[in-house]
């Protein structure tokens, strides 16, 4: 009930109640959640750590996607938590944090940065990804 108030507060802008009626409903949970509410820990916490974000508390919205990821069972499962995390410490600054945790995101999906390369090279990436949506 207070995870489906927090959601309805979240959706009608109203992100301090919502952090309020998701604290609650973060407490109530058991203390083995994650492998016996699995689904449910996932949303709870991700919707924490969006309404702690919304009010500026970074600091726990960062602990909360944090334990999210280290949580979750599959890269599917933590790619919304990842891209909140890059927003947030975009928002602070922290560009080489973003770049950090993008980077590895990317070598789990199998992909590489290229530390350095020459314009042919970039539009050569930039024709291979195009083809791709096509």
């Amino acid at each position: 009930l207070n995870m489906k108030a927090g959601k309805m507060a979240l959706d009608g802008c109203d992100h301090k109640t919502a952090y309020s009626y998701l604290g609650v409903a973060l407490s109530l949970l058991p203390n083995d959640h994650w492998s016996s509410h699995y689904d449910l820990s996932l949303r709870l916490y991700f919707l924490k750590s969006s309404a702690a974000n919304s009010i500026c508390q970074y600091y726990e919205a960062e602990l909360f996607l944090r334990m999210t990821l280290e949580k979750a069972r599959c890269l599917d499962d933590q790619l919304p938590s990842y891209l909140l995390l890059s927003q947030i410490l975009q928002a602070q600054g922290k560009v080489n944090d973003v770049y950090d945790s993008c980077s590895n995101i990317l070598t789990e999906l199998g992909e590489s940065i290229p530390v350095t390369y020459t314009l042919s090279e970039s539009s050569e990436m930039l024709e291979e990804t195009l083809k791709m949506y096509e």
